[in-house]
Parts: C-alpha cells; sequence; structure tokens
C-alpha cells in the first residue's frame, strides 16, 4: 500500500518539478509564478512524510530537515532584492544538512564505516570541498565565513550519505548516496554561478539536481531498512 502511495506522490512530485523548470526558463527570474511554484516542491515532500511515514525510524529528523530545506527555498527566492535573504537561505540549507548529516550517521548505527573503499571516497568529498571553497573564495567578500561553515556541512553530509555502506540495505544506501551528491552538485552550481562565473542555464541545472536529491533522499529513506 505504501508502496502505491509513493508511486502516486512521485508522479505530483516529477509533476510539480517539470513545472517549476518550465517556469524558470520561460519567466523573468524569481516571477510570480515561480514563487508559487517553488515552495511546492519541498511542501509536497512535508505532506508525504507527515502522512505515510510517521513510524518510521528517524521520522522526526528527517521530517525537520525537509522543513528547513522548505525554508531555504522561500529565502533564496528573495535574494535578489537583499543579501540577507541568500544568508538566510544559506542559514535554513546549513541546518537542513546538519539534520540530514545526523540522519546518515543514526542509521550508521552511530558508528563509523572501517571500509577502505568508503574511506577512499569519504577522502575525496573532503578534498573536493577545500578545492572547491579555494576556488570560491576570492569572490565571497563578507560572505567567506558562512559559506565555509555551509560547504564543510555539505561535505561531511556527503561523507556521512557514504559511511552508511553495509548499515542499511542496498537500495537504501544507493538512493541517499546518489541523493546527497546530487545535492553537493546543485549547491556546486549554485556557488560557481554566485561567486565564480556564468554557467549557461545554471538556474534549470540547478533546479534538476536539487529536485532529484530531496525526491532521492526521500526514497532512500522509505525503503530504508537497518541491517
Amino acid at each position: 500500500m505504501r508502496a502505491l502511495k509513493f508511486k502516486n506522490f512521485s508522479r505530483l512530485y516529477l509533476l510539480i518539478c517539470i513545472v517549476d523548470i518550465v517556469v524558470i526558463q520561460l519567466s523573468i527570474q524569481y516571477s510570480f509564478l515561480e514563487l508559487i511554484c517553488k515552495p511546492l516542491i519541498m511542501l509536497s515532500i512535508i505532506c508525504f512524510t507527515r502522512m505515510y511515514l510517521k513510524e518510521s525510524p528517524f521520522y522526526k529528523l528527517i521530517l525537520i530537515a525537509f522543513i528547513f530545506s522548505w525554508a531555504g527555498d522561500i529565502f533564496l527566492l528573495g535574494q535578489l532584492y537583499h543579501t540577507l535573504f541568500f544568508v538566510a537561505g544559506l542559514a535554513s540549507f546549513l541546518i537542513s544538512h546538519i539534520l540530514y548529516a545526523s540522519y546518515f550517521y543514526k542509521s550508521s548505527l552511530n558508528s563509523l564505516n572501517t571500509n577502505k573503499w568508503v574511506k577512499g571516497i569519504q577522502l575525496l568529498l573532503f578534498l573536493y570541498a577545500i578545492g572547491f571553497y579555494s576556488l570560491m573564495y576570492p569572490g565571497l567578500a563578507e560572505l567567506k565565513t558562512p559559506v565555509l561553515f555551509y560547504v564543510f556541512t555539505i561535505g561531511l553530509m556527503g561523507i556521512l550519505a557514504v559511511n552508511r555502506y553495509k548499515f542499511v540495505n542496498s537500495k537504501s544506501f544507493n538512493f541517499t548516496l546518489i541523493g546527497a551528491f546530487s545535492f553537493i552538485l546543485s549547491d556546486s552550481l549554485i556557488g560557481y554561478s554566485k561567486f565564480v562565473g556564468n554557467i549557461p542555464y545554471d538556474r534549470v541545472l540547478i533546479t534538476i539536481f536539487y529536485c532529484l536529491a530531496q525526491y532521492l533522499i526521500l526514497r532512500g529513506f522509505v525503503v530504508q531498512k537497518i541491517i
């Protein structure tokens, strides 16, 4: 029954994401239509989680993470009007990533994975975070410290997503890992386009990877089974 409900939700979620991407592509940046469409992405995930996943382990943790992501989306819609909206959005997503990282660690039985390939990927993620921050650094101005905390946190989120290997079933691990990597890619595109240089169709690409990230993290949570 839950599988059928998730299938129906997936169709609705895909429709919301497609509409938002079309609005981004066809309308003026941060138009009225996007003010309606963008918040619906996480609102749909929050509603599904509230309705059907209350009995799942770590339900409250993941729900609050989704709520802060929703708040981040709303704040970022105002970033053209004042830098404080960007900072508020950054702070909201920072909290969201901390909660995701906490969920990943708790679902790993509060243990660190000793697998060699896991440690290798985690090292690559750490080096990527350092390298990407260094790339953005010249353009950060007064945002150097908050962006440093953000980059560290999303890197940690990715590291702890990898850490779940063999602690949860393979479907949950794979969905969550791809979701975490999609989040890192989406945020990297935001950082590059804002602080380094222009990327063609950056907002469309950011939205695609963001929608994919949130959906796959949710899907990994739906099929989660701790081993």
